[in-house]
């Protein structure tokens, strides 16, 4: 969505008063209405409007009118800020004012809505006439009279319902239960308001009370039929989504169990937080109060309580359009990254208009559920419904749950700067309090944001009258299930417990259900807790209130729970609670008795025992969590736990669980666990998951993908135990493991797992085979993620043959291709190639990411291991990238908008822009950008004009606002750097270097640090390049000459002094200067450092024409990109036999007819072997005297193509031993008559099958088309030529008949050409033709077998059955295959020979 100038509001709507039909109370469709029972009443004008949002003719579902509320409040408002000052002096008085403001509208509405529904029902008709005359008489009650004000409307409009939708036999039993419930309320109500004046005055504290708590029933009483109402409406209308749209919201990705009605959570006791429960509804409905609401408060208060009441309210009014509850239990539900598009596909599936909206735009941009946080608020939530100009309330519980830094700092930052767009939505946040968010938030470019927030702290003073009434009826409750608790407790009791709670919920409510035990009776349960808590040794003992209030009552159940001390059995209780704390995802008795080798039963006992303090449910299978996360909090932390019997060690125990799972999958892995069928992708296999579910029991899945978590950090003690179990694993179960992986869907976890393990370990033999299985993962991590079978198929056969993971698991390959040719002895260098177009780089300070900027519009942040995409920003045209010393942020520079943007990584939004205008000329640069230690400022090196006029510029990065400028008169060396809190940079003059440095934050004049002598002689006309700070190491080049220098300046010594050509550039040293690199023309040299200086290391070539090198800040691995594609290589590793001396264009490859011979060469290469396709060995090597530019065998002839040369050999038929002379048949000349033939630029030719006709391409060049030129071999006669379309590199192919002849380019593109003969003339013509409606087995690009290449990975046969999946180093253009019969030749140009496979007949 393109950025676009502020909207205009839309008109105010009048004020009015709600009609008789003046709700959106159900939510109701019109499509959907038909299922329930026949439309009453042909009402087409507004009141119809005022029940049906949003009625369409066009549309299968329809929303609700928002022009009023359930309430009956203007829907339509204009909406406003209020300034922050507002919003701060919000306080205890805003509900008192809020229900004073709207008295007079509610004391018009008794009379309205009584003469508008005097035909309707008789018990709603009883109930809303008792109830204006309670309201009559306790009115002066703001509370009571709101409430009436607010329940009138709501009964109005289920009146409404009932009349236009008489309802089916369902729905009439459900109303039949609401009626029967209404009589009973209106009888209490009636005796109400049939009291006299006097007793009225006498009871009215009371009676305010009754009616308080009889106007909640009857809330609740419509709430509940609501509820069950717009459950039936939702599940209805998701099976009328289409099955295309439900394919995309089914499979786009998202966080499960996310929405506000899953999992175990309770909303507010009846009658309890009413204030803010009450602020908050007339807020939804008020549009002329900010849209976001942030409820923020200490842990405990009941956020998370008040949020799901919330969310239950506006669902059964129809506008809850999408929630999101974090949790720190489970992995995508802790991840900001999760919120928007979790809510997105909410969203769609419930509103047809913004499921129109938003389908059509995941399937054409599927990258934006990897974009940043401010993407995808942008792209997946703000533009759809703006767009669609819906309204909704969207709820998002617990921020301080996500494992992300300042996580509500973060959310609220986006939505302050986004949410002027939708003015119809409103947002309810909670979460835990952060500093920078009344500060302004940590982006300072969206301070004023704030201004769209209702800031809210949940004050625990607040909620001691709430306290009080939750401990009544919490105990109620228990007193109507358990018997002989008459009077009980007692009101001491409840003062004592209140005045304990200190207004924190978490404490009532674990309170309520430790006193809850079936096998114990309450009363004994509260007096011992109540003696406990009274000599409690925690108080006092931390600095928050609120923890010592949850540490002390934590401290006596878990006292009272495992009695006197007993070490063995304190030992395992703390094992077991660990388990359920520590555990990346809640386990379940069951996992935790096997992870820790212990029986089920007693771990359930164990957990039973407090069950007031977890989620707990019946059965050993059912998850375990925290009822309250203070409860983790507090276990873990030393200075609030301090009974060291039940203390959690957070390292000791994550290392119990650890060995647990290793433990446990080197006891059960074994292959193909789920005995899925052979060569299958996941995707193709039906019953997965009931397979996973028989196979694999939850503690299994749970040590496969979790194991690697407890290894929480480097430092861990590398006991025994640990470190043989880890060696088994490797040595044993690894590729069980990564199939187990596979069919979990987590075939990512395996990379992260061995990453963390290889860094662990000490330098030792299992050390180097987690390198080996992290390669292996790595590799093959695209075939490990499809298919679990074709790690045997595919992953261990074509793993190279000195891999120790081919080694110790080759046993297990099950091939469905036979390897003739090309199996690589080593890993290549190249860990990971991806086919992008980057045009700047760079590492962040920590190696974990690297900043790609494409040339366009965008620039990726990805993983620096596997080169996953991790975050988009749409920054514009980037040249030069430079992340903050905490990697947190970005700075950009733009050469075409002449500026410089900065961008917080973990929103993806914008800090800053910086324009540098008046600095910039036609000769202008930038060369280098630096960021301040502190990360606050940054610095940038311009070159003003040629050669040597430079300006170094400073500038504050959340301001934008720039420091000072310096002009530099000589030519500056290489790139600044950060040296503290200044910046330094380097200068070459006559005869020496010098160092100067200058504060980031001073104006003063750079000084001098220290000056070098430089070699003497040096040309003028030297050009310095790089420069290493720390080591004073220079790179110099000298173009008349043509070599390199590496000068040591601080040594006076020459480290290098090379050729090289004008080409070579990415000079670049490693961190420790033990390592030099440059590249040129697809290759890379890697110097290593020596006593004698830099000595050759690695001559490599890549797929880059001119690679740019960016090397990692620990110095083992090399970034390479290009305009076409990107590489991760480890070239400082000890060179292996994996060749990549030279770069070429490809082989030349072809098949026999009789599929038993092939002939070999590369492109240009005057030698061609001759191979036996049974061995894959060479019978014959011959030497044809010229470049070979194609090639022909058949049975016992070769012929070979050369510069205006064709030569024909006779084949040996015994020994193979061939004479290249002797067996000459024939040698023809050709020339090839176009206006480039003497630059000697012919590409690849392609000969007929029966050998008369050879077909030459030439070119491309200065942007013409290739030329193709049609041969006759015995003479070498040029019989015809023809311009190609299109252009671009490529093959000419003869069709098997050799009545076509194909050109293939790089990029895929097929231009045919057919070869038409006169008869009389003998005149040869060549027309164009198309591959549309060409037999297939004609095409030569394809197999005649039947054989396919899909998206260049995957082989397929006839059947469509996976033969093989192809390697990253292997997969290949159609123009770089070759078909043989059964035999697929790969031919491009940076495999060190060409690759040969038989495929499966």
């Amino acid at each position: 969505m393109p950025p676009r100038s502020k909207r205009p509001k839309k008109p105010r709507q009048p004020s009015q008063q709600p009609t008789s039909l003046g709700t959106s109370t159900l939510g109701i469709s019109t499509d959907l209405a038909s299922n329930i029972g026949p439309k009453a009443g042909a009402n087409n004008g507004r009141g119809s409007r005022a029940v049906f949002r949003g009625v369409s003719e066009d549309r299968r579902l329809h929303a609700l009118d928002a022009s009023t509320s359930i309430h009956g409040l203007p829907r339509e408002r204009e909406h406003d800020h209020i300034g922050k000052d507002t919003v701060q002096s919000r306080g205890s008085s805003v509900v008192e004012r809020d229900v004073k403001d709207a008295a007079p509208k509610a004391a018009a509405i008794p009379v309205d809505v009584s003469q508008r529904l005097a035909g309707g029902f008789g018990p709603l008709k009883a109930v809303l006439g008792t109830t204006s005359v309670v309201y009559t008489n306790y009115k002066k009650t703001a509370t009571v009279g709101n409430k009436i004000a607010d329940l009138l409307s709501r009964i109005g409009a289920l009146e409404a319902h009932f009349v236009m939708l008489p309802g089916n036999v369902v729905e009439q039993r459900r109303r039949s239960e609401l009626i029967r419930k209404f009589r009973g309320i209106e009888g209490q109500l009636r005796s109400l308001s049939e009291k006299s004046i006097l007793q009225r005055l006498a009871d009215h504290v009371q009676d305010g009370e009754e009616v308080s708590e009889l106007l909640e029933d009857i809330r609740e009483t419509i709430s509940d039929y609501q509820m069950t109402h717009q459950m039936a409406t939702r599940e209805q209308s998701y099976k009328l989504i289409n099955p295309a749209d439900a394919s995309v919201l089914n499979n786009f990705r998202c966080a499960q169990g996310a929405e506000y009605r899953y999992g175990d959570r309770r909303s507010c006791l009846k009658g309890t937080r009413t204030a803010v429960l009450d602020e908050i509804e007339l807020w939804t409905r008020d549009f002329d109060k900010p849209p976001v609401y942030w409820l923020n408060g200490p842990a405990g208060t009941g956020k998370s309580t008040i949020a799901q009441t919330i969310a239950e309210r506006v669902f059964a009014d129809g506008q809850l359009g999408a929630s999101f509850f974090c949790s720190r239990d489970f992995q995508d539900r802790r991840s900001l990254r999760f919120i928007f598009p979790t809510l997105a596909v909410q969203l769609a599936r419930k509103y047809p208009e913004f499921r129109s909206i938003f389908v059509p735009l995941v399937q054409s941009n599927p990258e934006l559920v990897d974009g940043s946080l401010y993407t995808q608020m942008r792209r997946l939530i703000i533009w759809p419904l703006e767009e669609s100009d819906i309204s909704t309330v969207i709820v998002i519980d617990g921020l301080d749950e996500c494992e992300d830094e300042e996580p509500a700092s973060a959310i609220l930052s986006i939505l302050g700067r986004l949410v002027s767009w939708i003015p119809k939505v409103k947002f309810i946040l909670t979460g835990r309090p952060e500093p920078r968010i009344p500060e302004g938030f940590r982006v300072p470019l969206y301070a004023k944001a704030a201004d769209a927030f209702v800031l809210r702290k949940v004050e625990s003073s607040q909620a001691d009258s709430n306290i009080r009434l939750f401990f009544k009826r919490g105990f109620l409750e228990l007193t109507r299930r358990r018997h002989g608790l008459d009077e009980w407790p007692t009101e001491e009791q409840l003062d004592l417990l209140c005045e304990r709670a200190t207004g924190l919920f978490a404490y009532a409510v674990t309170i309520v259900r430790f006193t809850d035990h079936r096998n114990n009776d309450p009363k004994d349960q509260l007096d011992r807790l109540l003696r406990s808590l009274g000599g409690s040794a925690c108080e006092g003992k931390t600095k928050s209130k609120a923890n010592v209030t949850l540490d002390s009552l934590y401290t006596s159940i878990l006292q009272e729970a495992f009695g006197d001390d007993d070490p063995e059995d304190d030992h395992k209780t703390r094992s077991v609670l660990a388990a359920a704390i520590l555990a990346a995802n809640p386990l379940s008795p069951f996992t935790i008795a096997t992870l820790l080798g212990i029986s089920a039963k007693d771990v359930f006992l164990r957990l039973s025992l407090i069950h007031s303090l977890l989620i707990f449910q019946e059965g050993v299978d059912s998850p375990v969590q925290p009822f309250h996360k203070s409860f983790p909090d507090f276990i873990i932390d030393p200075t609030r736990c301090i009974d060291q019997r039940f203390q959690i060690s957070s390292r000791n125990h994550h290392m119990e669980l650890l060995v647990g799972c290793l433990n446990l999958m080197n006891q059960t892995l074994e292959k193909n666990m789920c005995k899925l069928p052979d060569a299958a992708a996941n995707s193709e296999v039906p019953d997965l998951r009931e397979r996973i579910e028989r196979y694999i029991d939850s503690a299994l899945q749970y040590a496969c993908k979790s194991w690697h978590k407890h290894l929480v950090d480097e430092h861990m003690v590398r006991t025994p135990n640990i470190t043989s179990a880890l060696r088994r694993f490797l040595e044993n179960k690894f590729v069980f493991w990564l199939e187990v992986l596979s069919v979990l869907g987590a075939a990512r976890e395996a990379i992260d797992a061995l990453d963390l393990v290889t860094k662990w370990l000490e330098v030792s033999a299992t050390r180097e085979l987690a390198k080996d299985c992290s390669r292996f993962a790595t590799e093959f991590l695209g075939v490990i993620d499809e298919s679990a079978p074709h790690i045997y198929h595919s992953a261990l056969p074509v793993s190279p043959q000195t891999s120790m993971v081919r080694k110790l698991y080759g046993r297990h390959a099950n091939p469905l291709t036979r390897i003739v040719r090309g199996l690589p002895v080593s890993w290549d260098p190249a860990v990971v190639t991806m086919k992008y177009s980057s045009e700047s780089a760079a590492w962040s300070p920590c190696g974990r990411f690297i900043a790609i900027s494409n040339g366009g519009c965008r620039t990726e942040i990805v993983d620096a291991a596997t080169l996953k995409r991790l975050t988009t920003l749409e920054s514009g045209q980037t040249l030069d990238l430079v992340f903050s010393p905490d990697a947190r942020q970005l700075v950009c520079f733009h050469s075409e908008s002449t500026a410089f943007t900065s961008w917080d990584l973990q929103t993806g939004a914008q800090v800053s822009a910086i324009s540098v205008e008046d600095l910039w000329d036609i000769g202008t640069h930038c060369f280098s950008i630096t960021y301040s230690a502190c990360g606050t400022m940054f610095g940038a090196l311009f070159r003003v004009r040629w050669p040597d006029d430079f300006t170094i510029c400073t500038y504050d990065v959340h301001s934008g606002t720039d420091i000072y400028s310096h002009s530099i008169k000589g030519k500056v060396v290489g790139n600044i750097w950060t040296h503290g809190e200044c910046l330094r940079f380097a200068t070459m003059n006559s005869g020496s270097i010098t160092t100067w440095e200058v504060g980031f934050a001073s104006g003063n004049t750079p000084a001098e640090i220290e000056s070098l002598p430089l070699p003497d002689n040096l040309p003028h006309d030297s050009h310095p390049y790089s420069f290493h700070p720390t080591l004073s190491r220079l790179v110099i080049t000298h173009l008349n000459s043509g070599r390199i220098l590496v000068w040591d300046a601080h040594h006076s010594k020459l480290l290098l002094n090379e050729e090289f050509n004008w080409h070579s550039h990415g000079f670049s040293f490693s961190p420790d200067g033990r390592f030099f690199m440059y590249g040129e023309s697809q290759q890379i040299y890697l110097w290593k450092e020596s006593s004698a200086g830099y000595t050759l290391h690695r001559k490599l070539s890549c797929e880059i024409e001119v690679p740019g090198l960016f090397i990692s800040p620990n110095g083992e691995s090399v970034f390479v990109c290009g305009s076409s594609i990107l590489q991760l290589w480890h070239p400082m590793d000890p060179p292996t036999s994996f060749s990549r001396e030279q770069a070429h264009q490809g082989f030349i490859l072809e098949f026999s007819p009789d599929e038993m011979l092939a002939a070999v060469t590369r492109f240009e290469d005057k030698t061609t072997t001759v191979l036996g396709l049974e061995s894959g060995n060479p019978l014959s090597i011959i030497d044809a005297g010229t470049e070979i530019y194609g090639q022909r065998v058949t049975g016992n002839t070769l012929v070979a193509v050369g510069h205006e040369k064709v030569v024909t050999w006779n084949l040996p038929t015994v020994n193979h031993v061939l004479n290249p002379k002797a067996n000459v048949i024939q040698t023809a000349t050709f020339s090839c008559p176009g206006m480039f033939s003497n630059l000697r630029i012919l590409r690849f030719a392609s000969i007929s099958p029966d050998l008369h006709s050879i077909a030459i391409v030439e070119g491309p060049i200065y942007g013409n088309p290739p030329c193709l030129y049609l041969h006759d071999v015995p003479t070498g006669q040029l019989l015809g030529s023809v311009s190609m379309r299109g252009g671009g590199d490529g093959r000419p192919w003869f069709t098997s008949d050799g009545r076509q002849v194909w050109y293939i380019t790089d990029r895929g593109e097929a231009n045919g050409l057919t070869i038409v003969k006169d008869n009389k003339s003998g005149i040869i013509k060549l027309e164009h033709l198309e591959p549309i409606g060409q037999p297939q087995n004609t095409l030569p690009w394809l197999s005649s077998r039947g054989y396919q290449v899909v998206n260049d990975r995957w082989i397929l046969d006839f059947s469509g059955k996976r033969l093989l999946w192809l390697p990253p180093h292997w997969q290949s253009s159609s123009a770089n295959r070759a078909w043989g019969g059964r035999f697929l030749g790969l031919l491009h140009g940076t495999l060190p020979e060409a690759v040969i496979l038989e495929l499966e007949e």
